[in-house]
């Protein structure tokens, strides 16, 4: 039997739901047959088709695995098993509450259509006879009251079925594919969109409409609106031509925009959100891009900016077979870069996100191909609005000051805010030292979540609330204006036989990813518990349909920096302010070794921008306030003793790279990582038995405990954070500790050396616990693809013919029949493409993927190796 043949638990659920919610679909089909005054050739019409178990997401004869497989009230999972939305309130305002408006020019990208997003297509089939097209909107009754919908429950089964009673071509629903050509008329207009012959937009029609269930111990804000999905099958998209589309969907009342009182006009759009094939083919290529880190406004922008725009332009006309024949591209982190170097401005920087986004997206609308997009660390910087206090000196020269900014600002994403209470929380987080906020167990939004312990998951169980006075006030955070952007920071989809799931590997609590601008102190990697558990659920169900899977990432969890010193994590740092004379000499746009300044007891190395961000976090150690169960805290953060080996403790802290490398070495239907953020190009093939972490702590000797320490303030921001705490515990004033300035010869080693020896304490028993070697899991070998791609963006750290070696890779997916047995495509080849001004690329060289060998990083023999110079 087929894997994607069982029959499961969550199956049978389906087709409980789904036989029973025929005569819903009958009724919105009969409803929204178009008429004969405005039917044409291009408008699709179909009606209701019988309903097919295959419709259901893939389960499992294993009760047990089964029940790991069903969808939480909070999820949206496809007939194939992909996680569109792991979280179906991403997007939701009360979500994203931030005191600069995450609206571009007025316009919410995403609010009520949250999927297919440009950030997160669609790819549909049409050849495929199971294949889905859905629309996903989180949408409040009001606004589709023209539809005359009813919504009614399903016996023994957690969704409802949606019946459409006024759907016809002037009323309800309409959802639209705008083509390419018809763009500029349809996309954004604010008025009723026309389809038909010659338009290029088609309109669909839903054969299926499920609405998402509202349990009782929903938080309210959620039940503000319904989660409704729209599914389109063979027969609504058969007269969709093969091509790219933007979706658009409106609410009509005769045959104009439905508003709700004081409200805007009902429509929303997606630029490239769905890209219809003729066939699926198992062997195809994809295009990767990486680390744009895009900035706005300053000398980045033609290092940035600028090179984003032209890999857009060269794709659109290039006429190289291994691009255009591309089905999508992937992306691996850094779309934004969240300032540049010279941005300390208040003005400039409370903008700096929502510019850059304005700048990405009226480029990658241009995109010829679909884009999946990964986040990395320069994409979620957060500022509570601690601004330096130069900074504040020189902005009051020029009589500007951050309540000037902010008071100009709308519209506000915070509801009812108000200056005078702002002023009053960051004189409170100043005087506590926390300048990047108050410590709270919030990644972002307002809840702290956990995962499911045992049973159903539920709201009650794993979801809790955080009043709104108890949280920070957040000026600015660039994940809010991702998800109000872009679309959700994880999820899954498919394509052939591959299995991609992209992680948010920049899942740091918001005070943790705190700064001004760009500077920051903690930009390795990390993720939540809840972010690890719905991977091993993703895992899973690529295990039980026979998929092969892709990992994307941004960051490396085997730690370390720049391929070396794996097992080393990051210590994560409260952020401490600029020193003043950094910004003397940024704000001068002089960039030397005053600003790049290191102790003396540092070792020398290049002293150039970089020391102030990338290349030297790979990953983040845990987190000792938050990271652990909610059952092993005492007055809400993590009973120490618990974890202490000296006190007798036997727990373990959750260490989450430690977690994600168990996975990657357990799971053999895993063998591919494609990540990002070190700028260049690497190629590493392990086998199975080979080690992902070291046996023990990297931490062991006095030699290695003060290479560690100079790792750790190599960025002279970190080194003045540290010193600060050193001050503290010399007894200076909190207050006292961020306005004086950085002295590199008053930081000593003393308190890093301590608390790396604190580290290696807790992470030994982490690594005894989990799974550090390739594991195959059969008698047959395993091997694992370990691939990074250089910077798009001008700031590439490899050479190729002695010019920056900037640009992007093409994935080549094929099969290949040798001694491993493994019969689906893989990526065995990447093409290199070399960015050499004017908008030309030039391809470097196509390099084949050895599956059957070892090969390290740095060998003599690696093909990239040889290809780039470091």
């Amino acid at each position: 039997m087929t894997p994607s043949r069982h029959v499961s638990r969550s199956l049978v659920r389906w087709i409980g739901i789904l036989s029973v919610a025929v005569s819903a679909h009958a009724t919105a089909a009969c409803g929204s047959g178009v008429s004969s005054s405005s039917t044409n050739e291009n408008d699709v019409a179909t009606r209701p088709s019988p309903i097919d178990p295959n419709d259901a997401p893939p389960g499992s004869t294993d009760p047990s695995v089964a029940d790991q497989l069903v969808e939480k009230p909070w999820e949206i999972i496809s007939n194939k098993g992909e996680t569109y939305l792991p979280n179906v309130f991403y997007a939701d305002a009360s979500q994203n509450e931030q005191i600069m408006p995450w609206t571009l020019d007025g316009h919410a990208q995403i609010d009520r259509l949250i999927y297919p997003t440009i950030g997160n297509p669609n790819l549909y089939t049409k050849s495929d006879a199971t294949d889905q097209f859905m629309v996903v909107l989180r949408i409040e009754d009001a606004a589709f009251e023209p539809a005359g919908a009813t919504v009614e429950p399903v016996a023994n089964s957690a969704l409802s079925r949606m019946i459409v009673n006024n759907n016809d071509p002037a009323n309800g629903f309409a959802f639209l594919l705008v083509s390419r050509d018809a763009r500029p008329v349809a996309t954004e207009a604010d008025r009723v969109v026309s389809s038909g012959a010659g338009t290029g937009v088609y309109r669909v029609y839903p054969q299926q409409i499920y609405v998402n269930p509202i349990p009782a111990d929903m938080p309210e804000v959620f039940k503000q609106r319904k989660t409704i999905r729209f599914v389109f099958k063979q027969e609504a998209m058969a007269n969709v031509p093969p091509g790219l589309y933007d979706v658009r969907f409106e609410v009509r009342r005769d045959n104009q925009l439905h508003t709700t009182p004081g409200g805007p006009k009902i429509f929303e759009y997606q630029y490239n959100a769905v890209r219809v094939f003729d066939t699926e083919p198992e062997e195809y290529s994809a295009v990767n891009i990486t680390d744009t880190q895009v900035s706005v406004g300053s000398s980045y922008d033609a290092k940035t900016k600028t090179q984003l725009e032209e890999v857009v332009q060269f794709l659109n006309t290039t006429n190289e077979p291994a691009v255009r024949n591309a089905s999508f591209i992937t992306f691996n982190g850094d779309l934004h870069n969240g300032g540049s170097p010279g941005t300390l401005r208040q003005r400039p920087v409370a903008w700096t996100y929502n510019d850059e986004a304005k700048v990405i997206v009226d480029s990658l609308k241009y995109l010829p191909l679909p884009i999946f997009l990964t986040v990395g660390n320069h994409d979620g910087y957060v500022s509570t609005g601690q601004v330096p206090s130069a900074v504040s000196t020189i902005d009051s020269a020029v009589f500007d000051s951050l309540e000037k900014v902010v008071n100009e600002a709308s519209p506000k994403a915070w509801p009812g805010f108000g200056y005078p209470a702002f002023k009053t929380y960051l004189d409170q987080t100043a005087a506590a030292g926390f300048l990047g906020g108050n410590h709270r167990d919030l990644f972002g939004g307002t809840f702290m979540r956990q995962p499911a312990k045992s049973g159903a998951s539920t709201f009650a169980n794993d979801w809790k609330e955080v009043p709104r006075e108890d949280r920070n006030y957040i000026l600015y955070d660039g994940f809010y204006q991702w998800q109000k952007t872009y679309g959700p920071l994880n999820y899954s989809w498919k394509f052939g036989k591959n299995f991609y799931v992209s992680l948010n590997s920049f899942e740091l609590r918001q005070h943790r990813r705190s700064g001004w601008g760009m500077y920051t102190v903690n930009y390795g990697g990390g993720m939540s518990d809840v972010q690890l558990e719905w991977l091993d659920r993703e895992l899973l169900r690529a295990k039980v349909t026979g998929d092969d899977v892709v990992l994307l990432a941004h960051h490396d969890p085997r730690g370390g920096h720049q391929n070396l010193d794996q097992g080393y994590y990051f210590d994560q740092l409260e952020y401490g302010s600029i020193y003043q004379s950094a910004i003397n000499y940024i704000a001068q746009g002089v960039f030397n070794t005053a600003a790049c300044q290191l102790p003396d007891w540092v070792l020398p190395r290049s002293q150039q921008e970089s020391c102030i961000h990338d290349g030297l976090q790979e990953w983040m150690r845990a987190d000792e306030e938050f990271d652990c169960a909610w059952d092993e805290r005492k007055n809400g953060t993590c009973d120490k003793a618990l974890f202490d080996p000296k006190s007798g403790g036997t727990h373990t802290l959750y260490f989450s790279g430690v977690e994600l490398v168990n996975r990657i070495a357990s799971n053999p239907q895993l063998r591919t990582v494609v990540l990002g953020h070190t700028h260049y190009n690497q190629l590493e093939v392990l086998q199975t038995g080979d080690h992902l972490l070291p046996n023990e702590s990297p931490v062991s000797t006095a030699a290695a405990a003060a290479e560690f320490a100079m790792l750790e303030v190599q960025n002279p921001i970190r080194g003045f954070s540290v010193l600060g705490e050193q001050r503290g515990m010399q007894g200076v004033a909190r207050m006292a500790r961020g306005n004086a300035d950085y002295d590199i010869h008053e930081l000593g080693m003393g308190l890093l050396a301590a608390r790396n020896a604190r580290f290696s304490e807790l992470l030994t028993p982490a690594l005894a616990k989990g799974q550090r070697t390739l594991d195959a899991s059969t008698g047959l070998g395993r091997e694992l693809v370990v691939l990074r791609l250089v910077s798009n963006a001008d700031l590439a750290n490899q050479t190729y013919n002695s010019q920056s070696a900037l640009g992007f890779g093409v994935l080549h997916f094929s099969k290949k029949s040798d001694a491993r047995a493994y019969g689906l495509a893989q990526i065995n080849r990447v093409s290199f493409f070399v960015n050499t001004g004017a908008n030309k690329f030039m391809r470097a060289a196509t390099v084949d993927v050895d599956r059957n060998r070892r090969l390290r990083a740095h060998d003599v023999d690696n093909p990239l190796e040889v290809l780039f110079d470091w």
